[in-house]
């Protein structure tokens, strides 16, 4: 803004927010006030001594449509169809919920004037900060001027209650606090007695939406949904998103998927299928036990508790997935049984040494087989694990796509491999004497013209390259 609009300009701690308001409104000044502390910024438009709009800056805006959704005021065609043409704007999408009918203008109007009295209302406990007023004419906007004073009065009143539950001990909730369902909840929450605004807040305590976000379009003093989370979190419903805990969860996850890529992309110059399916194991057998690391860090069990021993983590990783690996290889992968834990890791010792003891078409059975029942139980961890450590979460959502996409890549392998399997087993039915390496599609090798002996096939077909590219071609 140009200098030579601004008005005034001062220090917060000279004369605070709720003076500035009144002088501003007294004198029947027309303008914007834009207020600063720290890296938050209150945008204030001024006409006529009225408020006409208000912005914060330095939060997140709100996802007013998708709480409304939370919470049944809206539905998900209708709340997609608005945030297409809203663009992010709170007022543009509440006005289009008006000339659709789908809100009352005066709903919307108290909608409107909570979210400036709630952003004053924090605003008001600012001690350090500066403050400048700018001769601009604002904006048209939505809402109908609001008179200052009732304003303040309100807005007084909600800093008052955050003043009384400090005073109660709930100091560890704040107007940015993030909660989120616990994963597992084994209680009927009718039962518990909670009321329909405690009922409101638990629907919207999805990992997303900060406190004073759901205050927002609960229209609820932000101290009140404080309370309300305490409660629920005395239920043990939901949790306190640590975000700096989650981000470095990301990153370690995110690291073990690309680690598992690398090696991955690694193994498929493989010469034939032994070593193919070998090179899937490999890959599926570091997967495995880099999510063990990983979970061992972060699960929630173990969260929290301080230097934990060796011992206990291993306990908890043996006493949490080995009954899976067990029940796995009872019931379809028998080959599982050679696997052992050790020391809070899968130990593939016996199925990566089992070419010295058995040779051929049985080797490869077994190889298969492990590489089934590896998949399988890999999916089972990183379930579990993402289950235990973020739960369903904007996180959770966010690192299970990624997993799905690794995921696919060792499916594409496996569908590679079963084309061979069902072309050669295709050809064994058919009685035919063509080999392998002249017509198998998983070589991808061209077929020789000259009807070579069965000996001098023999012979290509051990010496033939299974390139991946070559494979990818055949397909």
């Amino acid at each position: 803004m140009e200098q030579q609009d601004r008005i005034m300009d001062g220090d917060l701690q000279t004369l605070g927010l709720q003076s500035i308001l009144k002088m501003l409104a007294l004198s029947g000044k027309t303008g914007k006030l834009l207020v600063y502390s720290g890296p938050e910024t209150l945008s204030v438009s001024i006409r006529k001594g009225q408020i006409v709009s208000l912005r914060e800056e330095g939060i997140a805006q709100p996802d007013v449509l998708g709480m409304l959704c939370l919470i049944g005021k809206l539905d998900p065609p209708r709340t997609q169809a608005i945030r297409e043409l809203a663009q992010g704007e709170t007022q543009v999408a509440l006005a289009m919920l008006v000339e659709r009918g789908w809100m009352s203008a005066s709903e919307m109007q108290r909608r409107l004037e909570f979210a400036v009295t709630q952003s004053i209302s924090h605003a008001l406990r600012w001690v350090n900060g500066r403050f400048a007023f700018h001769r601009l004419l604002p904006m048209d906007s939505a809402m109908q001027p609001l008179d200052v004073d009732a304003v303040l009065l309100e807005a007084l009143r909600q800093a008052d209650e955050w003043e009384e539950i400090a005073s109660e001990g709930v100091t560890y909730l704040t107007r940015a606090t993030v909660a989120r369902w616990q994963p597992e909840v084994s209680k009927d929450v009718r039962s518990l007695g909670l009321s329909h605004e405690a009922v409101e807040v638990l629907c919207l305590s999805n990992g997303e939406t900060p406190l004073q976000a759901v205050a927002q379009v609960l229209m609820m003093p932000e101290a009140r949904v404080a309370r309300l989370i305490a409660r629920l979190l005395e239920l043990n419903l939901i949790e306190v998103v640590d975000t700096a805990l989650e981000t470095e969860l990301q990153q370690d996850l995110s690291n073990i998927i690309i680690k598992c890529q690398y090696t991955l992309a690694h193994q498929r110059q493989s010469a034939t299928p032994e070593q193919h399916l070998l090179g899937l194991i490999t890959t599926l057998s570091d997967c495995i036990n880099g999510l063990l690391i990983h979970h061992a860090r972060y699960t929630r069990t173990l969260r929290g508790r301080g230097q934990v021993s060796t011992v206990e983590v291993v306990r908890y990783l043996e006493r949490r997935f080995a009954p899976l690996l067990q029940q796995l290889s009872k019931q379809r992968y028998p080959i599982l049984e050679t696997t052992i834990f050790a020391n809070g890791q899968l130990d593939c010792h016996d199925i990566l040494t089992l070419n010295k003891l058995v040779k051929g078409e049985q080797l490869e059975e077994f190889y298969w087989e492990a590489v089934q029942g590896l998949a399988a139980f890999l999916r089972m961890i990183f379930d579990l694990s993402l289950r235990d450590e973020v739960g369903n979460s904007h996180t959770g959502r966010q690192l299970n796509v990624a997993w799905k996409i690794f995921l696919s890549e060792i499916d594409q392998e496996v569908q590679h491999y079963q084309t061979y399997r069902a072309y050669r087993n295709t050809q064994a039915t058919r009685g035919r004497e063509v080999t392998m390496q002249q017509q198998s599609p998983f070589m991808g090798l061209v077929p020789n013209r000259n009807n070579p002996s069965r000996n001098e096939v023999t012979e290509q077909e051990g010496n033939s390259s299974w390139s991946f590219d070559t494979r990818r071609r055949s397909m």
